[in-house]
């Protein structure tokens, strides 16, 4: 009774969605009815088949519009539940899945299928979040590494990104999983099942339609009806407030990255042109220019003289008679001052000449109070 409750308010709530089921002219001009050769075929999809002609199968394109139309009704009411996940990794539907499911708010794989996502979904989720991560890092310019380490950041990146891009905000596992061609996709549908997520799948005469839930039977190697088919599904997934928040998601963080990046080849800019200035500055200075604009807006330079010597000899002076005077200056302890001046060292210029380990040998002094007389002399 509560299964007959359940199935009621599944179809209840796909009544509100809209969905144009195509037509079997249309799926006719997009090749949908032809199967592989007879040779190649799997005897589980007999039901599907409506004859074979020229060693090729066709494929029963009225069953497949049933098929698909139950399909569709599920996907509407499933999609509302949660995320809905997209495996296309064959070469004529890579590029399909990705556009259809960036669209319409679907997570996706198109390269290849990471082993362990379902049954291992948490370890996958911490390198999907460390992924997220070293993108931000990078976008503001990676403070603090060296050129090395932001290089081998960004080769990890764009390995991940191979991986992990279709998916980089799932939380959690989908509520169903839409497959092209389950032949290929052979692995994705077995954790699928492991874990009991729903899979809703376009299959060849090649393929097993009873490892799925919701088999649509058709071309899954022709590009228009690969297309066809996956737009339609991708339409209904669309309709649903989970895609909207994953389409949202995936713009903020592209304007995020896009604003860090811009703010921080900003500041570089303004920092290099800070430290030019900064260089010619110092130029002028060093070959003793000051430049001054007469009322006559030319600019004149007039040369500066130094008198080096001068300078240094009153820098040596000053020093000498800071040295020369009594350690009694420098503010030490009476028994610090005390143990030196019995050591012989009562100036300045004689403790700085002092190394650490003789004033460790002096009667009466510590490591604490050498610490206190070389920072006073420092």
């Amino acid at each position: 009774m509560k299964e007959v409750q359940k199935e009621v308010l599944e179809k209840t709530e796909t009544k509100n969605k809209s969905f144009q089921v195509p037509e079997l002219i249309e799926m006719l001009q997009a090749g949908a009815h032809f199967g592989h050769k007879k040779s190649a075929w799997n005897p589980q999809m007999k039901k599907y088949i409506y004859e074979e002609r020229n060693g090729i199968h066709i494929i029963d394109l009225v069953k497949t519009r049933e098929l698909l139309e139950d399909a569709l009704n599920k996907l509407s009411y499933l999609s509302e539940k949660g995320s809905v996940l997209i495996v296309g990794t064959k070469g004529q539907a890579a590029s399909i899945v990705q556009s259809v499911a960036e669209k319409n708010g679907m997570f996706y794989i198109n390269r290849r299928w990471p082993g362990g996502l379902f049954t291992n979904f948490d370890v996958m989720k911490k390198s999907i979040q460390g992924l997220i991560k070293m993108e931000d890092q990078l976008a503001r310019g990676a403070q603090g590494l060296v050129k090395k380490e932001v290089l081998l950041m960004e080769r990890e990146v764009e390995r991940l990104n191979r991986i992990y891009q279709g998916i980089k905000f799932m939380d959690k596992l989908p509520e169903v999983m839409i497959v092209v061609d389950t032949k290929v996709e052979e692995n994705a549908i077995k954790e699928a099942r492991a874990v009991g997520i729903p899979v809703v799948a376009l299959l060849d005469t090649n393929c097993n339609p009873d490892i799925v839930d919701y088999p649509i039977p058709a071309n899954d190697d022709s590009l228009k009806s690969i297309s066809m088919f996956v737009d339609i599904l991708g339409e209904v997934v669309g309709q649903s407030k989970k895609a909207l928040s994953v389409i949202s998601l995936r713009k903020d963080q592209e304007a995020m990255l896009a604003k860090l990046s811009a703010d921080f080849e900003a500041e570089k800019e303004r920092v290099a042109k800070m430290e030019n200035e900064d260089r010619e500055r110092m130029k002028s200075l060093r070959e003793g220019k000051v430049q001054a604009e007469s009322t006559s807006s030319v600019v004149r330079v007039v040369k500066k003289e130094k008198d080096i010597n001068a300078e240094i000899e009153a820098a040596e002076k000053a020093k000498q008679e800071a040295d020369s005077k009594s350690i009694q200056e420098l503010g030490l302890s009476e028994r610090v001052v005390k143990s030196l001046m019995e050591a012989g060292i009562d100036t300045i210029s004689k403790l700085r000449l002092t190394s650490k380990e003789e004033l460790l040998a002096v009667k009466g002094i510590g490591a604490k109070a050498v610490d206190e007389i070389l920072k006073s002399v420092k």
